[in-house]
């Protein structure tokens, strides 16, 4: 029987597909490697009509990655997940943000009366949902954020419910729900962009055929049309075939070696051997990791090497909260330039 978040999965699939249509050629040069979960996992949590229900390959491999923190992740791991997400909840609402201000700005275009319906509908639409998703994703740093032990993190990600998986093991269940909640800002505000393309192109395709004034007479609306057409596919077509070319080549990585593992919309990346290149943006955490990797702690001499280490690494935390912050200020004045 299919749950209900499943149910709106299925009926949500066709607009999910269409947010990903920015990312179309990826998906083609990947081989559509990024959303296929391995079908070992997908029938024992789903059982073999997962075939037949092919809205879950958007979430399959996704729910495997999360299932592999909540039950395989160290403490560690499941904070850095945890500070990502909201660094990325962060992020959407200042996407979602610029993309309603741009909405508003296209519903003024000149002689948007007279173009064809379908483009004041998309620009509303665009501006409708990206609204939403800054006020979802505000909603979503505010209920996640207050999960701040490891143990709440894991407990909030899973389900509640084990289960014996391919390998014969217990584990808990991943949440399709917390996955939902966690992947739907992102995916509302990919759609609005979606849609404000869309809406610019009917736009000044309409414009164009139906040779109305737009400041630029009937040549002028051809040639803006052209503008507007050729460097959004090159754009598209160039980074989408840069991203699927390394999705490629992580699949390759991950067949010779064993080890490798490749980040999955911030989910398995965390799983991934810490690296010290990430401190690189940092200089702070990098002199300071550097400071922690040239000393040696114990549990001697009463427990005092290890609250030494303790204090240092409570350090480390103060100047990773720094940086954030910094961050997010930066990010302010951005908005507020535009």
């Amino acid at each position: 029987m299919l749950e209900m978040v499943e149910i709106f999965s299925a009926f949500g699939s066709p607009a999910r597909l269409a947010g990903r249509a920015l990312l179309a050629e990826r998906f083609v040069s990947s081989g559509f490697s990024t959303i296929r979960g391995t079908s070992a996992y997908a029938e024992t949590r789903f059982g073999k009509s997962y075939k037949w229900r092919p809205w879950l390959l958007l979430d399959i491999k996704d729910l495997e990655a999360l299932e592999s923190l909540i039950n395989e992740g160290t403490d560690a791991q499941i904070e850095a997940f945890r500070a990502s997400q909201l660094s990325v909840c962060g992020m959407i609402a200042i996407i979602g943000a610029l993309v309603a201000q741009a909405g508003l700005s296209a519903l003024q275009l000149p002689q948007l009366e007279k173009v064809h319906y379908v483009a004041r509908g998309v620009f509303i639409m665009s501006l409708v949902m990206s609204l939403l998703a800054v006020f979802f994703a505000g909603h979503q740093q505010s209920s996640f954020g207050r999960a701040t032990e490891t143990a709440a993190v894991r407990a909030w990600l899973s389900s509640g419910t084990r289960y014996d998986e391919s390998l014969g093991k217990t584990v808990l269940r991943s949440s399709m729900v917390s996955h939902m909640i966690l992947h739907a800002p992102f995916e509302v505000v990919t759609m609005s962009i979606v849609l404000f393309v869309v809406g610019l192109g009917v736009y000044l395709g309409s414009g164009w055929t139906g040779n109305l004034d737009l400041n630029t007479g009937g040549n002028g609306n051809r040639a803006v049309l052209i503008a507007f057409i050729v460097p959004t596919i090159f754009v598209l077509l160039m980074f989408g075939h840069l991203i699927g070319s390394k999705d490629r080549e992580d699949v390759k990585a991950s067949k010779e070696n064993p080890n490798f593992v490749a980040p999955t919309y911030g989910l398995t990346k965390s799983l991934a051997p810490t690296s010290g290149t990430d401190l690189e943006y940092c200089p702070q955490l990098k002199h300071r990791g550097t400071s922690l990797a040239g000393k040696t702690y114990s549990a001697s001499n009463n427990g005092n090497e290890l609250r030494h280490a303790l204090r240092d690494a409570a350090a480390a935390y103060r100047e990773c909260a720094k940086a954030n912050e910094e961050v997010a200020r930066r990010y302010e004045q951005l908005l507020g330039s535009h």
